[in-house]
């Protein structure tokens, strides 16, 4: 199932000739990782920032270390910073981020931000994932590919619900 949301995915950025870039954290890449599977990706993925620590967002995308302590990095806020600005560091029609805590333990395992920035509009969407570290890590991907492609594909970036 996911390889042809991700076939339709290249297609269609292709097809409208939109670039993407990715921010990702507690994905580890794995975003980039399926993107690439696919023949052609390379006409549109610009690539992907792995911002796994504070002091890599704080780095790459000049996000202060206090806001990022508030929420150990992962809220709404920072995933939508980290989708317009990877944008606009890889300078892409489309960026993408996601943040999360994918555990084994905490107290929040499983929760994962997931956002997209296209055409001026910004989109969140928060997750709550059960299960093993890979399967957050894995099924987090996975959705953030849905969401790229369900907002590229309408023409427009329309909020998401919870």
């Amino acid at each position: 199932m996911i390889m042809k949301t991700l076939r339709k995915l290249i297609d269609k950025l292709g097809k409208e000739k939109l670039t993407l870039a990715c921010a990702e954290s507690a994905s580890g890449g794995y975003v980039s990782y399926l993107l690439t599977k696919i023949p052609g990706s390379s006409r549109i993925f610009r690539g992907s920032i792995v911002v796994y620590s504070l002091e890599a967002k704080t780095k790459f995308f000049k996000i202060p270390p206090a806001i990022l302590r508030q929420t150990q990095g992962v809220s709404r806020k920072i995933t939508s910073l980290l989708a317009r600005r990877v944008k606009n560091i890889l300078n892409t029609d489309v960026g993408a981020a996601l943040t999360g805590f994918a555990g084994p333990a905490g107290k929040n395992v499983g929760q994962v931000f997931l956002s997209v920035s296209y055409r001026n509009k910004t989109s969140v969407k928060k997750v709550m994932i059960k299960g093993s570290r890979d399967k957050v890590r894995k099924e987090a991907s996975m959705i953030l590919i849905e969401m790229i492609y369900n907002q590229v594909g309408a023409g427009h970036a329309r909020p998401v619900k919870k």
